[in-house]
């Protein structure tokens, strides 16, 4: 069981990142593969009140957030599958380890986005055009981020319980 759920999430994080950052989505099939895999993984090794309050944890973060931001900036600063990922990676990862995930992914996708920036800055000088940015928003694909923090966290969630 544990070997098949590893799969699904991999598998589902891996299509999540090449899907966002390819089209700026992620899929509501791998938020879904991710949390079933996740409540039978919790419900086989007989934690399924801990898989359920990691995903109601990090939904409830990641809505005031959503709320927080949406207030301040007139619109939310998370997009939904991102929202859905985490929520369902909450799940696999229990309350704490799912809150590190949610602050590692953060981290991680502000880090990225920084560095794709300058990249894209640095290359724009190169072929002689202006280094500033498309002002059409292009966001921050968190799907690479999200998938970078759950490996990340997978071993403290594995050491939680074995």
């Amino acid at each position: 069981m544990d070997l098949a759920c590893l799969v699904v999430l991999l598998g589902a994080l891996a299509w999540s990142t090449v899907t966002d950052l390819r089209r700026r989505a992620i899929p509501n099939g791998c938020a879904l593969a991710v949390a079933l895999s996740g409540l039978a993984l919790g419900a086989a090794e007989g934690v399924p009140a801990r898989s359920l309050a990691g995903g109601l944890v990090a939904l409830a973060v990641l809505l005031l957030a959503a709320w927080a931001s949406a207030r301040r900036a007139g619109a939310p600063g998370v997009g939904g599958g991102d929202v859905k990922l985490l929520s369902a990676l909450g799940l696999w990862l229990g309350p704490v380890t799912g809150l590190v995930a949610v602050a590692l992914s953060c981290l991680l996708g502000v880090v990225g986005w920084a560095l794709a920036v300058g990249a894209r800055r640095l290359w724009r000088r190169s072929e002689g055009e202006s280094p500033c940015e498309d002002p059409a928003g292009l966001g921050i694909p968190m799907a690479p981020a999200i998938a970078l923090a759950a490996l990340l966290a997978l071993p403290a969630r594995m050491g939680a319980i074995g």
